[in-house]
């Protein structure tokens, strides 16, 4: 029987937000940070769609605002012109205070060539004044395929 927890796709501490310097332990990437994996579909009878969950330290944001932006994107061939990529959104979504530091993006691959190339892209909510943006920190993403019908691994492979 498989195994019903997420896959781990990557780990580590990537520390978002206006002030450098607040997390020590982490790598200051401003305001967003965008995550590449590839996923792949082992059941070509399997389901479409796959889960995508980010995890999250220290994020606090504003009421009346709509929170941290998390957007993924595929990577497809521009029919119009060859050699040429696009980006097409798959999901989107917001962090808030209220998700307790954790969110989970379905996305429907339905149709899409397998592999597929991703990115999540975390992206701090800066309607918020500059000055008082949340700062916070990315830890983990994984990826949630009922009987791992789509595996996942960190980056691009050639």
């Amino acid at each position: 029987m498989l195994s019903p927890k997420p896959e781990l796709v990557w780990q580590g501490r990537v520390h978002l937000g206006d002030e450098p310097g607040v997390y020590g332990d982490s790598c200051y990437s401003g305001l967003a940070v965008d995550i590449p994996l590839t996923l792949l579909k082992t059941d070509p009878g399997g389901a479409d769609t796959t889960t995508l969950q980010i995890v999250t330290e220290d994020v606090e944001t504003f009421a009346g605002y709509p929170g941290h932006l998390i957007t993924v994107v595929l990577y497809e061939p521009e029919p119009s012109q060859p050699l040429h990529f696009r980006e097409v959104e798959l999901a989107s979504t917001r962090l808030t205070s209220a998700d307790d530091n954790r969110v989970n993006v379905s996305i429907n691959l339905a149709n899409r060539p397998s592999p597929a190339r991703v990115s999540v892209r975390v992206r701090v909510d800066t309607e918020v004044p500059a000055g008082l943006y949340d700062d916070f920190v990315v830890t983990r993403l994984s990826n949630k395929s009922s009987n791992y019908t789509w595996v996942a691994s960190l980056g691009f492979p050639a």
